[in-house]
């Protein structure tokens, strides 16, 4: 997949699972089937929901792309299914609403896990019957579009606690595609970094600078809370703070600038913290899940579970023991 555009989230790495993504996704992505695309903050989910439209044998109909988490319920259900003149106080002219304006092309449902429950039936009927029914309107438009949605990778806890329909999460996840973190993509990456420089040098303003190896080593070391939006943003300050007098070097370790990792692990960890208390889950809880599915992936290697989750190896064994020892006393009790 080649790297195009100029979207936040832009799809890079490397390594063999990284592969192994791209090659599943570019198989979804020339279908016609609904795709589910999840995943951290910041790994470019939009981006590639951008590109299965435009991979797609829709490619050349209209893509239509709405955003579920800003607005109420009813506001929501005027942008994605429209209303009829009169339907409500306010509606002076038709709207035709998002569904019926990706007539013949893709219509990308961003947030889906935060869709209304009222919303998730019509939602359902459409998938199911291909037909919307526009508010103040008795009937029913049949539309032919293909829906691609994109959400955090709690939304099944969210359908086993009741809270998201399983009858519509299983239309939309006809095929689940779950975007690896960039922490776990992070080798070859002085092959695969260089168009990220030259896209954050376009949108800059200044002229494109290589990485020196010791920089590649800084970047790799780093473990992107943040992921490709993070790095895109380091990659653009980089530019912008070097000035002029920088322009040709290469950029050293030390011109790199991060943001405090404190200050974005503080965002994703209240991210975390409102999905574990909504779902009920304890910290301890979660913490283990996260360390124990690492070391599932990694088939055991505890420094390559730790890499993968910005720990160094003591901490995760000293996390992971503390966490196995709380369950065995929970089973004794």
């Amino acid at each position: 997949m080649k790297v195009s555009g100029g979207s936040v989230g832009v799809p890079v790495g490397g390594g063999a699972a990284w592969q192994a993504f791209l090659q599943r996704f570019d198989r979804a992505a020339a279908s016609n089937a609904s795709l589910l695309i999840c995943g951290e903050h910041g790994v470019g989910r939009g981006f590639l929901a951008h590109r299965a439209h435009s991979q797609s044998p829709r490619s050349k109909g209209p893509r239509v792309e709405l955003d579920l988490s800003e607005g109420s319920p009813s506001l929501m259900e005027s942008l994605l299914f429209g209303h009829e003149q009169g339907a409500f106080t306010g509606a002076h002219r038709v709207r035709l609403g998002a569904v019926r304006r990706a007539e013949g092309g893709t219509l990308i449902l961003r947030g889906i896990d935060e869709l209304d429950r009222t919303l998730q039936v019509k939602l359902l009927r459409l998938l199911q019957e291909r037909v919307v029914e526009p508010l103040g309107s008795e009937m029913s438009v049949p539309v032919d579009v293909r829906v691609i949605t994109t959400a955090s990778s709690t939304l099944p806890d969210r359908v086993s606690r009741g809270e998201f329909r399983e009858d519509l999460y299983y239309r939309l996840a006809v095929v689940v595609l779950e975007v690896p973190p960039l922490r776990t993509r992070l080798e070859g990456m002085s092959q695969w970094v260089e168009p990220l420089i030259e896209l954050a040098a376009q949108r800059v303003g200044r002229p494109y600078r290589p990485l020196s190896s010791e920089a590649v080593e800084r970047l790799c070391d780093h473990s992107w809370p943040g992921n490709v939006r993070e790095l895109e943003n380091a990659l653009e300050r980089t530019l912008v703070l070097g000035g002029k007098e920088a322009d040709g070097r290469a950029i050293e370790a030390a011109e790199l600038d991060f943001l405090p990792e404190a200050a974005i692990a503080d965002e994703a960890l209240r991210d975390l913290a409102r999905q574990g208390l909504a779902l009920g889950v304890p910290a301890d809880r979660w913490e283990g899940a996260l360390l124990e599915q690492a070391i599932h992936d990694h088939r055991g290697r505890v420094a390559a579970a730790a890499r993968a989750l910005g720990l160094t190896r003591k901490a995760f064994e000293y996390r992971l023991q503390r966490f196995r020892s709380g369950q065995a006393e929970e089973d004794e009790g």
